[in-house]
């Protein structure tokens, strides 16, 4: 969706604090059309596996339920709407779509955008930061992390085609590069590490505990790396300022601010919008500091803004369906479906590092937020899969034919 907004761009122009027009109207409405499309899809197909909705879909609705102690309702209603069309999509895709059907597709789309986003570059230039189709420098950096995270997964389960998914891998990077999204440039440097790491992990035996091994030596190092040489000096070496470009200059004010509302927050999405004077306090304030940008768009820290924006008792919550997801994540490692186990790790560390210095989770049209609940449902799909298989074979030794069609 995102990556459409060059349509919107090149005929509006783009400005922060742009309100929607036809095209952005035209391009939301399609999308909640879909989300309501594939959920149905899913709905069709319960009986054949048992996904936990009620968790995700209970994330989305407190998301709306924070419009009654908002600062700004309307923005928290529209947000949220969003935000649960977002999970309802991705229930759906879990149930209609293969584990490897919607990591090619992700491969493909993610490739496509880098292509788009050079082909941009050379025969429309723009000034100032190279952003591709996307609306943001930041946003094609990890539009393109994605593309080598679900590249990778192709590149380690297709044989036949391996090589087209290594060319991906390249491309993707190199846009990355280009983008000079510091935080993107980590998270594939974090994919490839523990990637590689994973696919000795796999092969189980001895090797498994030889990647151990080499995953703590790795942590070690970087703890290593980091104590000796400082923040300073590795900011420095991504073109990055202490302040990581401003951002904590404005983060003491943050925590103030959740401290005056620390259980339930502002209200979703609420908090940084113009209608409330205490944003635009701290923008000055920060203005003041002679930091000279834009109004202050989120927390720019995962943490930080779930706080500021729903609370503890939300923050909790979410925090709650990440660790979920990562047990979930290790069980298909060890068990069923090692491939799509290691990608969901590698997507839920990858999270982890987005957030230390970008919102994350909370924007219903992120990346990050579709692949969070997707890769979920599709880990738990295998390993429901995966019991029923057993069950069929315990239960039933003479019709492991019906087993056989439920994992197909």
């Amino acid at each position: 969706m995102d990556a459409l907004g060059i349509i919107d761009r090149s005929i509006y122009g783009h400005w922060y604090g742009k309100a929607g027009d036809k095209i952005t109207l035209t391009l939301n409405s399609f999308s909640i059309l879909a989300s309501l499309f594939l959920f149905w899809s899913g709905t069709r197909k319960m009986e054949m596996t048992r996904i936990n909705r009620i968790l995700p879909m209970a994330a989305a609705s407190l998301l709306l339920i924070s419009i009654l102690w908002s600062v700004n309702p309307a923005l928290t209603l529209t947000r949220g709407t969003a935000y649960f069309f977002v999970v309802l999509g991705a229930i759906g895709l879990a149930e209609v779509l293969h584990s490897d059907e919607f990591m090619y597709l992700l491969a493909f789309l993610c490739g496509l955008s880098a292509v788009a986003s050079l082909a941009q570059l050379l025969i429309f230039p723009e000034t100032g930061d190279f952003q591709g189709i996307f609306s943001q420098k930041n946003v094609l950096g990890q539009a393109m992390a994605a593309g080598v995270l679900a590249a990778l997964y192709c590149a380690r389960t297709s044989d036949r085609l391996r090589f087209r998914y290594i060319c991906v891998i390249a491309l993707c990077t190199f846009v990355a590069f280009m983008s000079k999204s510091a935080t993107s440039i980590l998270t594939i440097f974090l994919f490839f590490t523990i990637d590689f790491l994973g696919g000795f992990y796999l092969k189980g035996g001895y090797i498994r505990i030889l990647s151990l091994c080499l995953a703590i030596g790795s942590l070690l190092i970087g703890i290593l790396l980091f104590a000796i040489f400082g923040t300073d000096y590795i900011l420095s070496l991504f073109g990055k300022d202490p302040t990581l470009s401003g951002r904590t200059l404005f983060w003491p004010y943050v925590i103030e601010n959740i401290s005056k509302r620390p259980v339930l927050g502002w209200g979703f999405s609420a908090f940084w919008s113009p209608v409330n004077p205490t944003a635009l306090q701290i923008d000055e304030a920060v203005k003041g500091d002679n930091w000279d940008t834009f109004f202050i768009p989120n927390a720019h820290n995962g943490i930080l803004e779930f706080l500021l924006d729903i609370g503890f008792l939300g923050t909790s919550f979410f925090v709650f369906l990440w660790m979920r997801n990562f047990v979930m994540a290790a069980k298909c490692m060890n068990g069923p479906a090692g491939q799509v186990g290691l990608s969901t790790a590698l997507l839920l560390l990858g999270i982890l590092l987005i957030g230390a210095s970008e919102d994350v989770l909370l924007a219903p049209n992120q990346i990050w937020t579709n692949l969070f609940f997707i890769m979920g449902f599709l880990c738990e799909k295998e390993l429901w899969l995966a019991r029923a298989a057993r069950r069929y074979g315990r239960l039933r030794p003479r019709s492991m034919p019906a087993a056989n069609a439920i994992c197909s």
